[in-house]
């Protein structure tokens, strides 16, 4: 009995085991050897929804680790998360836009514009743009207080309104130019840690980031701004020469809101002070987001003998003084204002300071300053950024004055009456020598005949299979293969996302940037603490190498 009851005994054990070892296989066959995505239980997936259901709701949309982008300008700021394609918002500066709870002076009528046709106050340009800046860069007028206010505002506005997140809680990447004032830079990060509690801020390039946004190492970007024009050189990623220029659209706008005035003073008096401007700020801006164009420089002047091209009809606009009124403007006039304001038509070269150059000889000088490797992979892979890029026919115009000015000059930065005359003797020359040469590579008669030896050719030959090794040919041989022939010496224009994408797509995929400021060295050394070498080693996400093990840190392109 005591054997059978044994038997008995054992065999739930062995079932057991046998059942185990049956699901251990079942696992081991059902469970693939390629990489996949692993299978959740019924019961992990209970227990994952009790544990988000006790969450916060936003939490299960939006991964609180992921980094804020923002997008400084002078006159927007743009923000949303990493990994988006376009902000989620984009926040202004101009006196509507700081406008307190309570505040209806927009909307209240003053005694004084009764009539329906009251012109508003006359005010110079410089001080009727001003208004709708954050910051500019020459700072002995500027009010970096005031400045620190308006970006407090803005970034409240933007988590409360926009983003609904706690902040202070993520990472934040802030996208500015490449040249920034010391001062405004130390003011604009003092606001941010001291206001919240960030643990790091990443500073990114502009420039950088609209070529990353175009999917290219080598780039030259064209920033057709507000405050001014930047030109800059990259190659791979790094920043070789950048040319500025007040050319741009705050000095469109100017010239725009200066001939709108002139339209609007015509109907009631002439003035002599052109300087000021007696229009409103969001009307102008309208009409030059709506009529502003470019022609090209060829392009005949509309006569009265010519048929009617597009150009030489008129349009109509409302009058700024009074809207139900309708002004007849000829098409061409507002092409003119934009030929005045960024190709300085009209003025002399001579008369010209280096920050007011036209945009075309901008590009044309960073390109002569650039390396002639370097020149030929930017000039293939030309950028356009900016509000001044929407303009129509701006791009085109660009590219064909930087041809007509490489034409004429070639990659020479000598001008004068002298070298103009031996340039055209050297063509002169090389003219008679392409006919000269015509001529005797004309099939020979009869009784003349000249034989030319074949070791002037197996010289040649030679030489030029010296310079090829068979390395480089392999590398040409695969590069073309793979990527197809690189473009290079030729004007080309390439579109870009802009350099807000170009950041979140960088922070995404968690590639640490040159210049990562922590808050506590900041708080106790300011920019002062930054270190002077711009080429501090940046450690590899996989060396173990932590932001905050980190012995100095630096400015790189900002120091």
């Amino acid at each position: 009995m005591a054997t059978t009851t044994s038997g008995i005994d054992r065999k739930p054990s062995i079932s057991g085991s046998g059942a185990v070892r049956s699901s251990i296989r079942y696992s081991q066959q059902t469970e693939p050897s390629s990489p996949h995505t692993p299978r959740h239980s019924h019961h992990r997936s209970i227990v994952s929804f009790s544990q988000t259901s006790t969450s916060s709701p936003g939490s299960s949309f939006r991964n609180e680790e992921d980094a804020v982008i923002f997008e400084f300008g002078t006159r927007w700021l743009r923000a949303g998360f990493e990994g988006d394609s376009t902000p989620i918002c984009m926040v202004g500066f101009g006196p509507e836009d700081s406008r307190k709870a309570g505040d209806y002076r927009g909307w209240v009528k003053l005694p004084g514009d009764g009539s329906a046709g009251a012109r508003q106050r006359s005010m110079k340009a410089e001080e009727w743009t001003q208004r709708y800046e954050l910051w500019r860069m020459d700072l002995r007028d500027v009010d970096l207080a005031l400045v620190d206010d308006k970006i407090e505002r803005a970034v409240r506005e933007i988590y409360n309104k926009y983003l609904l997140t706690d902040a202070g809680n993520s990472r934040l990447v802030l996208v500015m130019p490449s040249i920034v004032p010391h001062p405004l830079l130390s003011s604009v990060l003092s606001t941010l840690f001291n206001r919240w509690r960030y643990p790091s801020i990443t500073l990114l390039p502009s420039p950088t980031m609209a070529t990353v946004a175009a999917g290219l190492r080598s780039a030259l970007v064209v920033d057709l701004g507000w405050a001014e024009t930047t030109v800059t050189g990259l190659y791979e990623y790094r920043e070789i020469e950048t040319k500025r220029s007040t050319r741009s659209m705050k000095l469109l706008m100017q010239e725009m809101g200066k001939f709108l005035t002139t339209l609007d003073e015509k109907r009631d008096q002439e003035t002599d002070e052109n300087d000021r401007i007696s229009v409103g700020f969001d009307y102008c801006e309208e009409v030059v987001s709506r009529f502003a164009w470019c022609k090209l420089r060829d392009e005949p002047e509309p006569s009265p003998d010519t048929p009617r091209t597009p150009s030489s009809r008129m349009v109509s606009i409302p009058s700024p003084s009074n809207p139900s009124i309708y002004i007849e403007v000829p098409f061409s006039r507002f092409a003119d204002q934009v030929d005045i304001a960024l190709f300085a038509e009209g003025v002399s070269d001579w008369n010209l300071d280096d920050q007011e150059k036209p945009v075309d000889e901008l590009v044309y000088r960073t390109l002569l300053a650039l390396p002639p490797d370097v020149r030929g992979s930017c000039m293939s892979r030309i950028i356009f950024t900016g509000g001044g890029a929407n303009i129509p026919g701006i791009r085109r115009r660009i590219l064909q004055d930087v041809s007509a000015l490489v034409r004429r000059y070639g990659w020479s930065s000598i001008r004068g009456r002298v070298i103009d005359e031996q340039r055209k003797k050297l063509q002169g020359l090389s003219i008679n020598q392409q006919s000269h040469h015509a001529h005797a590579h004309r099939p020979p008669s009869s009784s003349s005949s000249v034989t030319i030896p074949d070791t002037f050719n197996t010289d040649a030959d030679h030489i030029q299979q010296e310079e090829l090794d068979f390395v480089e040919q392999k590398l040409r041989r695969t590069r073309k293969d793979l990527h197809g022939a690189p473009v290079h010496g030729v004007f080309r224009q390439v579109d870009t996302l802009g350099p807000w994408a170009g950041a979140s797509l960088v922070a995404s995929m968690k590639i640490r940037g040159l210049v990562e400021i922590e808050r506590e060295k900041f708080l106790q050394h300011g920019l002062a603490g930054a270190s002077r070498d711009s080429d501090t080693h940046v450690p590899d996400r996989r060396s173990g190498l932590r932001v905050g093990d980190r012995s100095s840190w630096t400015l790189a392109g900002w120091g």
